[in-house]
C-alpha cells in the first residue's frame, strides 16, 4: 500500500491572496499520486471544500475535517466523527454572548451565532467565504467552533474553559475543539482505510502542529507560523512561490522520485 501525504488547505494547498490552487500544485499532486495516496487535513468542512472547489479540484484519497472531528473516504462517507460535549458547547456559546462576540459553529456545515463583528469580516475575507445567514439549530451536534480576535489574548477566555484547545490561525480567527482531538487524531482514523502506520504532511500553522508532529515526515510552506516551522523536518517556499512544488522537486524526501 502507498503511504498517505497529507496537505492543509488554507495557505497550503490554497493561496489565501489568489483563493486558488497553483497550477503548479496541481500539476505536482499528479505526479505524487503515482507513489503516494493524497489526503487534505484541514479545518474547513467538506461543504466548504465542496463550496469553494478544492473537493472538486483532484481525486483525494481521505478527507480529514473540522480539524480530525470528522473524517470521510474518497467518496464523501463519514467514517470517524467526535463531536463536543453539550456542556462544552453551551459553555463556549455563554461565554462569546458575554463578551458580545460572535462564533462559527461547525456542525459540519458552518452556522453563525451572534453578530459579525470587524474581526470576523477579516477572517472571512482570508477565507474568501461569505458569513452563513443559518443560525445554529436547537441540540445539534457541534464538533468545533471559531472565534474572532485581532490578538492572541483575545482568546483566552476560551482556553480556560476545561476540555477545549485553542489554536490561532493566519488571520483574526482561532479554532476551538475539544482536548483529545485533532488533525492528529482524525489522521490516525483515516490512516486505518489504507492500513498505514506512518504519514508525510504539509502545513503552514498552529492547528497543524499535532498534524506535524506525529508525521514520519513534516514539511511546513516558508510563510508559516514559527511553531509550525519548529516542528519541521524541511521548510519550503511560501505557497504564493509554488511551495508545494519545490518541496516536491528539492526536499531529501522526494528526490528518489527524481532518479
Amino acid at each position: 500500500m502507498k503511504e498517505l501525504i497529507f496537505f492543509d488547505v488554507d495557505d497550503t494547498l490554497v493561496d489565501s491572496k489568489t483563493h486558488k490552487i497553483p497550477e503548479s500544485t496541481l500539476t505536482v499532486l499528479q505526479e505524487m499520486a503515482e507513489y503516494y495516496e493524497i489526503g487534505i487535513a484541514t479545518g474547513r468542512s467538506l461543504s466548504t471544500l465542496l463550496e469553494n472547489g478544492v473537493a472538486s479540484s483532484f481525486a483525494w484519497s481521505v478527507y480529514v475535517c473540522n480539524n480530525g472531528q470528522l473524517v470521510y473516504d474518497k467518496d464523501h462517507t463519514v467514517i470517524y466523527s467526535a463531536s463536543l460535549s453539550n456542556d462544552i458547547v453551551q459553555t463556549i456559546i455563554e461565554t462569546a454572548k458575554k463578551h458580545q462576540e460572535p462564533l462559527l459553529a461547525g456542525i459540519p456545515e458552518w452556522y453563525q451565532i451572534g453578530t459579525p463583528n470587524q474581526n470576523q469580516m477579516i477572517a472571512h475575507s482570508f477565507f474568501h467565504l461569505d458569513i452563513p445567514k443559518q443560525t445554529l439549530p436547537k441540540d445539534a451536534d457541534v464538533y468545533m467552533f471559531v472565534a474572532f480576535g485581532s490578538s492572541d489574548k483575545d482568546y483566552d477566555k476560551y482556553r480556560s474553559i476545561t476540555g477545549v484547545q485553542v489554536m490561532r490561525g493566519q488571520s483574526n480567527y482561532c479554532d476551538i475543539i475539544a482536548n483529545n482531538s485533532g488533525k492528529d487524531a482524525g489522521i490516525k482514523e483515516a490512516l486505518k482505510l489504507y492500513h498505514q502506520s506512518t504519514y508525510i504532511a504539509f502545513g503552514d500553522s498552529d492547528n497543524d502542529i499535532t498534524m506535524l508532529k506525529n508525521a514520519r515526515y513534516a514539511i511546513v510552506m516558508g510563510q508559516g507560523s514559527e511553531t509550525a516551522k519548529a516542528n519541521a523536518d524541511y521548510i519550503t517556499k511560501p505557497v504564493y512561490e509554488d511551495g508545494v512544488a519545490y518541496a516536491w522537486k528539492h526536499c531529501p524526501l522526494f528526490q528518489k522520485h527524481h532518479l
